[in-house]
């Protein structure tokens, strides 16, 4: 584990305890051991994204999803607003299985895409990977860029974050704790996000406590 605890916008504590795996003696480090954030990717990925774009002016929060995605529509899917994927009321269900082997992220993307509802869009609170997805291709369709891209220009460089990333080179395996036996380092645990190519706006995301310290504290 990596911890870091801030009080009043100073670290006060910085420490990584115990060892980067099952079998090394590598210590842990707060500053250098990379993590996959599951859907910490939510957060400090794709909404961080969302509300550049929002300052910019080019997402509108109250704009239905349809404006920006066209292929997103289809009955009471038309009336779902950016505003209803962040707060998870669009009517989207939690998740489903996209991760049939050899389909491609293309596939997959066509399949969150057609996804159906299971309530009427704004009725009620569901928590959604498939929302935020949605969000991401959004995100993309505005920016003409993929989401991690973006957000490494617009974000992470700027707040000097150099260790947070998408699909993290092979080379920084050493840096990765693992999440379990079945997934190599530096691949994401989470299916949807494999099925999407490693990049999606609910998961993929991987950085240390140094840099999630960095971003908190914005």
């Amino acid at each position: 584990a990596a911890v870091i605890v801030a009080r009043h916008g100073d670290i006060v504590w910085e420490r990584g305890y115990g060892t980067l795996d099952w079998r090394s003696s590598v210590a842990v480090d707060a500053e250098q051991t990379m993590y996959d954030l599951a859907s910490l990717t939510k957060v400090v990925a794709t909404t961080a994204a969302a509300m550049v774009l929002v300052d910019h002016g080019t997402l509108r929060l109250d704009e239905r999803v349809t404006h920006y995605l066209p292929t997103f529509s289809g009955g009471s899917k038309d009336q779902i607003t950016i505003r209803d994927l962040l707060m998870h009321r669009s009517g989207l269900p939690a998740g489903r299985d996209i991760s049939k082997r050899g389909a491609g992220p293309e596939a997959a993307r066509k399949a969150v895409l057609a996804t159906s509802l299971v309530r009427a869009p704004g009725s009620d609170y569901e928590y959604s990977d498939l929302g935020v997805d949605v969000l991401g291709f959004v995100i993309e369709r505005i920016t003409h860029e993929p989401l991690d891209q973006f957000v490494r220009r617009a974000v992470y460089a700027p707040l000097g974050m150099r260790s947070t990333m998408f699909r993290p080179a092979s080379s920084l395996r050493p840096r990765i704790a693992p999440t379990e036996n079945t997934v190599a380092r530096g691949e994401v645990h989470d299916g949807t996000a494999r099925a999407l190519g490693g990049v999606a706006g609910n998961a993929g995301l991987f950085s240390t406590a140094g840099d999630l310290a960095v971003y908190a504290q914005l």
